[in-house]
């Protein structure tokens, strides 16, 4: 087998990103939203969690318990069937790479039980950055793959983090929908190289 890793992106990947924010047309917005300001400060590790719920208080009709309670129901969480099923399996030692803030640490990881299906797992907010290609390179690192990109392989929905980690020497498939990566891994994972 040429891939001897896996890294994994979350949002949109194996999960819905929007899941936890549907429900009301205010946490859409706040969804929308999220990409400017606050969202990209929280995701930097710029601003914790208290100030991102304050600040999303000023902008809500909620109370700050409220919010900090909806961002905490991780049963809200849509995975996708079979590329969570797949991830959950471990067919190779494997990580989770993902643009989140460090709640998704305190709270995600844990709700979700996602550290017994990893060797590591890389977040944004605690790297204080949001360069896919850097968080792959410590996710190797914690795994002890030492410095072998080209055998370690991005699953990612974005193609702007495949070329982040691609001119780091590293491999990548672009994950569009379950059905399709159903289809592109069932004759095995080197078929889902791209890059």
């Amino acid at each position: 087998m040429f891939v001897q890793c896996l890294l994994w992106d979350f949002g949109d990947t194996l999960c819905d990103e929007r899941s936890l924010w549907r429900g009301s047309p205010e946490w859409m917005d706040v969804y929308r939203s999220f990409d400017e300001g606050l969202g990209a400060a929280w995701n930097l590790g710029d601003l914790d969690t208290r100030g991102f719920v304050a600040a999303l208080a000023r902008r809500m009709s909620r109370s700050e318990q409220e919010i900090l309670a909806h961002l905490s129901r991780t049963d809200l969480l849509a995975f996708f069937p079979f590329s969570y099923a797949f991830f959950r399996s471990r067919h190779l030692p494997q990580a989770i790479v993902t643009v989140n803030p460090v709640f998704f640490s305190e709270v995600i990881v844990p709700g979700c039980d996602l550290a017994a299906c990893c060797d590591a797992v890389v977040v944004s907010g605690e790297e204080r950055t949001i360069d896919k290609g850097a968080l792959c390179g410590l996710a190797l690192d914690r795994m002890g793959f030492g410095h072998d990109p080209s055998r370690a392989l991005l699953i990612d929905n974005k193609p702007s983090n495949l070329d982040a980690w691609a001119e780091r020497g590293g491999i990548g498939y672009l994950f569009t929908t379950d059905a399709a990566f159903e289809r592109d891994v069932a004759t095995g994972i080197d078929g889902l190289v791209q890059r």
